[in-house]
């Protein structure tokens, strides 16, 4: 079904989604064809490609992002624009117009019904997703600048209820070299192994969608190390939406209790005020340290993921995962000129929910948890990546393209079988 679908599409339809009122782009808007498993986000800069089989030329479009109203078109009425500018219109409440009634939208009971709910809001079974997968390195000491560079169509299957079940299969995937800096110091190597080591970043970005899990929500209700609230309320697909954050008060070590200061994680969650599902789940990881400034994003970011779920077939399931913060998979050079961090995003195509199709990942085709894919030995299918659904009709940022090109162009970068290390 996965060949077969990609090379037998043959409506593309490529545009951007603005702010009808700011004019500024709309990233991870929700793009999906009605009634159907298939679908697309926005990326950063609000622009997005759809390819799609002509038998769904007469269905509908259905866009939607949360705090602006959806909107829908009919697909052939889209088809013969060369480049499509859709805008939103922002449409959010203000919280100080939400009346608090205890026993009914406070925080508690909010997130009572969001666990209760959770069997009927998502599905038990094993369900197959197809995905476009990005993951950028990048050094933080030289301007964030781009040193290495993985894209893979890849197949996942799982089900809601556990992180042991999923299993990842990499259809297709390109590599660019490697430019970071790689370490023989032994004290770098023994940090590589605390960190983790050999983590398959698919894994590692996907463990974020353990926050709508039963087991980390009812952990979470009940902590004592965080503090909820509820900081503000939007709107998605016409409906409101609470926004409710857990933030870290304190932490436990050897039994004892720490109040935070100046560093802390915090848990921000978009709930349905209709069927109360999770609509998207963030983990923040915040610090004010002045020691750690050159380290974290915007002064205070070291670490940021989120999940964002698309609802299909009255279930919700995984539509876009993105992840900013520290993934181990080389032993990478940590000194005054070289500081790594990670950048990773997952963009969910299709959804099978049927067995025949997610029977199609057998044990020996999974990728391992424990797996590096920058060095995977794989050959380059430059056909495939002509007619694949991509993010964008040219993927990357231009600054992050030039980065990687100051030696040769990413195409015979890409044109290798499996990729050696270039630098030491």
């Amino acid at each position: 079904m996965f060949s077969n679908f990609i090379y037998s599409q043959n409506l593309r339809l490529i545009g951007s989604i603005y702010d009808k009122e700011t004019n500024q782009p709309i990233p991870y808007a929700n793009i999906a064809v009605r009634n159907m498993p298939v679908g697309t986000c926005t990326n950063f800069y609000g622009d997005f490609v759809l390819n799609l089989p002509d038998s769904l030329s007469k269905g509908r479009l259905d866009i939607s992002c949360i705090g602006f109203q959806s909107c829908s078109f009919q697909i052939d009425s889209l088809i013969s624009s060369d480049t499509l500018y859709i805008e939103l219109i922002p449409k959010k409440y203000q919280l100080a117009d939400i009346v608090i009634i205890p026993g009914e939208n406070d925080v508690a009971t909010i997130m009572k019904k969001v666990i209760s709910r959770i069997d009927n809001n998502y599905s038990g079974k094993k369900y197959y997703l197809e995905a476009f997968f990005r993951h950028r390195v990048f050094n933080h000491m030289k301007n964030d600048k781009t040193v290495r560079l993985t894209e893979a169509a890849i197949s996942i299957h799982q089900d809601h209820t556990s992180n042991e079940s999923k299993k990842v299969q990499v259809n297709e995937i390109r590599n660019s070299h490697n430019y970071a800096e790689l370490s023989e110091s032994v004290g770098q190597k023994l940090l590589y192994n605390v960190l983790g080591g050999d983590q398959n970043p698919v894994y590692k970005s996907m463990f974020i969608e353990r926050l709508a899990q039963k087991k980390s929500l009812k952990r979470l209700t009940k902590s004592e190390n965080f503090s909820a609230s509820l900081t503000g309320v939007s709107l998605f697909d016409d409906i409101m939406v609470y926004i409710i954050d857990f933030k870290q008060v304190s932490w436990e070590f050897l039994f004892k209790k720490y109040n935070t200061t100046h560093t802390y994680t915090k848990y921000r969650y978009y709930i349905n005020a209709k069927d109360f599902e999770i609509i998207k789940a963030e983990s923040i990881y915040i610090s004010h340290n002045p020691e750690l400034r050159p380290f974290v994003k915007n002064d205070s970011i070291a670490g940021h993921d989120f999940i964002q779920f698309r609802k299909f077939d009255e279930k919700y399931y995984p539509a876009y995962v993105y992840f900013y913060g520290m993934i181990a998979d080389m032993v990478s050079k940590n000194d005054k000129e070289n500081f790594y961090n990670h950048e990773a995003e997952l963009m969910v195509n299709e959804i099978a929910t049927q067995r025949k199709d997610y029977e199609r990942i057998k044990n020996r085709n999974a990728v391992r948890e424990n797996k590096a894919l920058w060095n995977l030995d794989f050959e380059y299918n430059p056909l495939f990546w002509e007619s694949y659904n991509v993010l964008l009709e040219h993927p990357l940022n231009t600054q992050y393209k030039n980065d990687l090109e100051f030696e040769k162009p990413l195409n015979e970068q890409f044109n290798k079988k499996g990729n050696a290390k270039i630098r030491n």
